[in-house]
């Protein structure tokens, strides 16, 4: 099933714009996730930015860590994330 989420300007709250970044970069990477609000928050609350994706693999994603290293997932999403979020239209 294809991903049907799009891209928007990214919001002038940081968090949200955060969020933005994350989603984005789910999307870029043909990953089928997309975090909204209470799930990041859920996130953030246990676990630091950088590690929100490794958290949430564990929790939803478990079979990846049997293929890929969580740190390998975490490090292609955040790079992705702080790409297309320094690079963002204004």
């Amino acid at each position: 099933m294809p991903i049907t989420w799009s891209p928007a300007p990214p919001p002038a709250d940081p968090l949200t714009a955060e969020l933005h970044a994350y989603n984005s970069a789910f999307l870029e990477l043909e990953l089928p996730w997309q975090w909204d609000a209470e799930t990041f928050a859920r996130l953030r609350s246990v676990a630091s930015d950088a590690d929100c994706v490794t958290v949430y693999v564990a929790r939803n994603q478990p079979h990846l860590l049997r293929v890929y290293d969580p740190a390998f997932l975490r490090d292609l999403v955040q790079t992705t994330k702080t790409r297309l979020r320094d690079h963002a239209p204004v």
